[in-house]
């Protein structure tokens, strides 16, 4: 069976468009084509196509199991009781004032998703129900394999073998994640988190990536706090660089799909009026680690 998918490259430091396929009728080949493309670019569009949730459930268990939200995680109650595996991100307020999906409509900082499990999701995808309409809502994503390829030699020297703990409290907009307190204290060495290396394996291309999750009370193990911080400052200022950076400007019905263990993200702002609705997924991951490539 062949494949009629075409791979559009943007032509920036990341990001492809995936066409002439139907997402609603997917077979094998499309599927191979698909994957071999997310390898290569780290993230795909795929847009002007019409499907529903079930669709995007399908498509993502194409690409492997899918992880619960956070909000299922973490309180045992997703957005959706048919549906855990589901997020919903909106900025709409019901009729009693409500919130009714999460991460508002402020910026999100750069991260990459639930870095906070000790399995992170290896990938993501997110459909756009409802875009905004008045601008704002863009989604930034910088490519991690060049951000470490072209780390200063003094930077690299830094953080070879070493691993950073990734805080489990706070969300990617700097809010308290549903069910969780703030761990009130000023020393990050004291923070809950898991532990993941800077320098990690990708499992399936064998490339070194720079992993670093989010920013928030971040802590290189064994350094003193200071040495730390300013470290990882120096690490974050080159990482996201505009030149390793494509930017997503969203239309109602275009879906992402990013290689959560090769790219960050962040998000824009936008109008609290300017009612936009996402759908996310994720896709279960595994334990991140490092093979140091042969000499």
């Amino acid at each position: 069976m062949s494949s009629t998918v075409e791979v559009i490259p943007t032509g920036a430091a990341l990001g492809a468009d995936v066409a002439g396929f139907d997402i609603n009728a997917m077979n094998e080949a499309d599927f191979a084509v698909i994957r071999a493309a997310w390898m290569e670019h780290l993230v795909l569009r795929v847009r002007g196509q019409d499907f529903d949730d079930a669709a995007q459930l399908a498509f993502g268990r194409g690409f492997g199991p899918l992880e619960l939200s956070p909000r299922a995680l973490l309180t045992g109650k997703g957005w959706y009781p048919d549906m855990p595996e589901m997020s919903r991100i909106s900025n709409i307020i019901d009729k009693d004032g409500k919130k009714t999906g999460s991460l508002g409509h402020g910026d999100a900082y750069w991260h990459s998703d639930m870095n906070y499990l000790e399995e992170p999701p290896m990938g993501s995808m997110l459909h756009a129900i409802q875009a905004t309409t008045r601008g704002g809502g863009e989604t930034r994503f910088c490519n991690m394999y060049m951000a470490l390829e072209t780390l200063p030699s003094d930077l690299r020297r830094a953080i070879e073998g070493k691993t950073l703990k990734h805080e489990k409290v706070h969300s990617s907009d700097g809010t308290i994640w549903p069910g969780l307190k703030d761990p009130g204290t000023d020393d990050v060495r004291r923070i809950p988190g898991p532990i993941h290396p800077m320098i990690m394996t990708h499992p399936e291309t064998g490339r070194e990536v720079l992993y670093l999750g989010r920013r928030i009370n971040g802590y290189i193990m064994g350094l003193p706090v200071e040495e730390s911080n300013e470290l990882l400052d120096r690490i974050w200022d080159h990482a996201t660089q505009e030149e390793f950076v494509w930017e997503q400007s969203w239309q109602t019905g275009d879906m992402i799909v990013w290689d959560n263990r090769t790219v960050m993200h962040a998000r824009n702002g936008f109008g609290q009026d300017d009612e936009r609705l996402m759908h996310r997924l994720v896709l279960k991951g595994t334990q991140p680690f490092y093979a140091p490539l042969a000499a």
